[in-house]
């Protein structure tokens, strides 16, 4: 019993060590890697040009003599209406240059019958007509008021007084739209990995399957041994890719000063997104090798593949709709928990902080349906990869008799048996090492 475990151990491990080999030294694998990471980083870098761009959209008005007295109900305008408004006090002449040249983006000249005169360019900015618009009505309640006897500077201090006392049942989140962007980019990347690892398992199983290598290799190793491999070899490689690319994000968001949570809440969002692929893929590169094994021909591949690619489509889907609007309302809870849509939805609820028992939960969920995956995709693979020609339907892989396990090694002894297994599937890495490159 011993003596075939370590055999099956050894064959699992040349299996996963020809996969590596062969996507790392594929040209397109490198080019896919090197895409992912200019793509993320260049996400950052777009996120922080764009939150310095909108803290920085100072706009600068200009005000004359007759206009000066109104400076500081028209920057005050402006933070009601979330637009940040720079006052200078220039002449009418003066002005209008320096509006001409773009220096200034309005010049606000005068009031008249409750209409403000202000002078543009071109165009006035939303968010300065905004704060214009409640200028003009500050001013027109002002005269109004000044007209029925009262003050208006008391009326503004009196307003000014009168607040509302909130009492909150939990504590407010500074970082709510960081966290939000952060479970956006885990749901993507999530997403786009998946895929990948989809393409890349279905690609292999059916390649090996048209070049009749699969009968060889099957001549002398078990065909659990040769799915296993290959599932855990690719996995090794895409899970490369997730962590180069999750560290690119998060170093170049701490570099560029994009991010102002804690390093453990970005850190638990990165193990978390890193855990849940992991998960995810063991689970769907099971799936998907299972279902390529039905099919003999790249270009039949899709038939059997859509459905898989569906199911992470729609995982995607529901989570950037449903996470960020409410992360921990029943639909994420529930949806979290579902297998094939755990692996996307989970992670981006880690971002906002999930309860340890949801955690758990759903690990454990994701777990079993592994396990039973394991045995389902490998009954199907074991009696479906030797079958060329036609399409094989479900029905009929999971019906068929098990193929046996070795042809014609009753005569030698288990070394022997072992340094053949070794040379077979050692040759095969070679041989489609050249079909990668």
């Amino acid at each position: 019993m011993n003596s075939t475990r370590m055999s099956s151990v050894r064959a699992i491990e040349l299996v996963a060590g020809r996969e590596i080999g062969a996507r790392l030294r594929s040209r397109s694998f490198l080019v896919i890697t090197i895409v992912l990471v200019a793509a993320v980083v260049g996400t950052v870098v777009l996120f922080g040009f764009l939150g310095r761009t909108q803290q920085s959209s100072t706009q600068t008005v200009g005000v004359t003599a007759q206009t000066a007295r109104y400076q500081q109900m028209l920057v005050g305008a402006g933070q009601t209406a979330g637009q940040r408004i720079r006052t200078v006090l220039v002449d009418r002449a003066a002005g209008e240059s320096r509006v001409r040249s773009g220096d200034l983006t309005a010049l606000f000249t005068g009031v008249s019958d409750g209409r403000l005169q202000v002078v543009v360019k071109s165009w006035l900015p939303d968010g300065l007509r905004t704060g214009f618009d409640l200028l003009a009505r500050q001013i027109a309640l002002n005269q109004q008021i000044s007209a029925l006897g009262g003050d208006p500077a008391t009326v503004q201090r009196t307003i000014s007084t009168a607040t509302v006392d909130s009492r909150s049942l939990q504590s407010a989140d500074d970082h709510r739209g960081e966290l939000a962007g952060i479970a956006s980019v885990v749901g993507v990347l999530t997403y786009i990995m998946l895929l990948i690892s989809i393409q890349l398992t279905g690609q292999g199983v059916v390649e090996e399957k048209a070049n009749r290598i699969v009968e060889l290799l099957l001549a002398t190793i078990r065909p659990w041994e040769l799915l296993a491999g290959k599932v855990f070899g690719i996995g090794v490689v895409t899970i490369g890719q997730v962590v180069v690319l999750a560290a690119a994000g998060a170093g170049a968001a701490s570099a560029l000063g994009v991010l102002h949570i804690s390093a453990a809440v970005l850190t638990s969002a990165v193990g978390w997104a890193v855990l849940w692929y992991l998960l995810g893929y063991f689970a769907y590169a099971l799936v998907i090798a299972a279902a390529a094994a039905l099919v003999s021909r790249q270009e039949d591949l899709a038939s059997v593949a859509t459905p898989v690619t569906m199911i992470v489509i729609a995982a995607y889907l529901v989570g950037q709709t449903v996470v960020p609007a409410h992360p921990n309302g029943v639909a994420a809870v529930v949806l979290s928990f579902v297998p094939l849509l755990s692996p996307v939805v989970m992670p981006m609820r880690a971002v906002y902080g999930v309860p340890g028992w949801q955690m758990a939960a759903a690990v454990l969920i994701a777990l079993v349906t592994i396990v039973f995956t394991v045995w389902l995709a490998g009954r199907v693979y074991a009696n479906a990869v030797l079958h060329t020609g036609g399409r094989v339907s479900l029905r009929t892989a999971l019906a068929r008799a098990m193929p046996a396990r070795r042809v014609g090694t009753d005569s030698v002894s288990p070394d022997q048996d072992a340094q053949r297994d070794r040379e077979l599937v050692e040759d095969h890495s070679e041989t489609t090492a050249g079909i990668g490159r």
